[in-house]
């Protein structure tokens, strides 16, 4: 990000927010995958439409709001926008929805992660957001906007072949994977290195142990430790084959040579596959700002 959009300081600086689990047999992300998609197409539109801001226009902000949103996501737009429509300067303000799967999807209640990126007068950033939308009829509206959201996993199914069982043993088997490949300990590099290399396989397997001694330097030079924030969230974006492609946000908590500890936001896919009993990545990209 060359520099922080008006709104974008907002959405980043709004607290974390917790939801609670869904029951087990109750979560249809991807196992019904018509209905799934249609619900996150339906959040995509709402969340494009009340994150965008257009000084020249605000009654068209309003409208958007109205007809989108309900409950507790009203006064959390109301706090976001507020600098925003005080502000001297025009402003014109686009928010897109990158990349959105859904964490949760009970037929009238959708819960998902999405990457949206912002846009104003040639600047761009991104933020990370857990959306709760509601089925009211037959419109979804948001009911819950949820900024760097640290947010507990709905209850998992068993891994018993289902889809919503291979669902969720591939969301554990990243979690996991992510907690060896960006949990590093400075005084500790080679065993930072170890564990990463014990959760990749293909081509990252490939790239590590080639380039193992970089690895390990840059982790005893980096002075830090760095943890995965609470309640590391995972959604699945494609699943099928045993394999999974999986967007991943925590903010991770870093720690250094001081004591002092700062929260870095922090977003990636990860590609995963299964291994026996296990999952490992075989793929990590990163999300950036275009």
């Amino acid at each position: 990000m060359r520099r922080a959009l008006p709104a974008l300081v907002l959405l980043t600086s709004a607290c974390t927010v917790t939801g609670t689990a869904v029951p087990v047999g109750g979560n249809l992300a991807l196992v019904d995958a018509g209905r799934t998609s249609a619900a996150l197409d339906a959040v995509k539109a709402a969340a494009e439409a009340v994150l965008s801001y257009d000084s020249g226009n605000p009654g068209a902000f309003d409208q958007a709001v109205a007809a989108n949103v309900t409950g507790a996501a009203k006064d959390q737009l109301t706090q976001l926008f507020d600098q925003v429509r005080k502000s001297p300067q025009p402003v014109h303000l686009v928010t897109r929805v990158r990349q959105a799967a859904a964490l949760e999807f009970t037929g009238d209640r959708v819960r998902d992660l999405a990457v949206l990126q912002q846009d104003s007068s040639g600047t761009n950033g991104l933020a990370t957001v857990a959306f709760t939308a509601l089925r009211d009829g037959g419109r979804w509206r948001l009911s819950d906007i949820a900024v760097n959201p640290a947010q507990p996993a709905p209850a998992p199914q068993p891994d018993d072949g289902s889809t919503g069982g291979l669902r969720d043993a591939a969301l554990a088997g990243a979690r996991a994977a992510a907690g060896a490949l960006f949990t590093t300990d400075s005084s500790d590099p080679a065993g930072s290195y170890a564990r990463a290399e014990a959760v990749v396989t293909g081509p990252l397997l490939d790239d590590y142990r080639a380039k193992k001694a970089t690895y390990v330097e840059a982790i005893r030079k980096s002075g830090t430790k760095v943890a995965l924030g609470p309640d590391p969230m995972a959604a699945a974006l494609s699943l099928g084959g045993g394999r999974a492609t999986v967007l991943f946000f925590t903010t991770l908590q870093v720690t250094d040579a001081a004591g002092r500890v700062t929260g870095r936001p922090f977003t990636t896919e990860l590609d995963v596959v299964r291994a026996g009993s296990t999952w490992k990545a075989t793929a990590v990209r990163p999300v950036t700002a275009a």
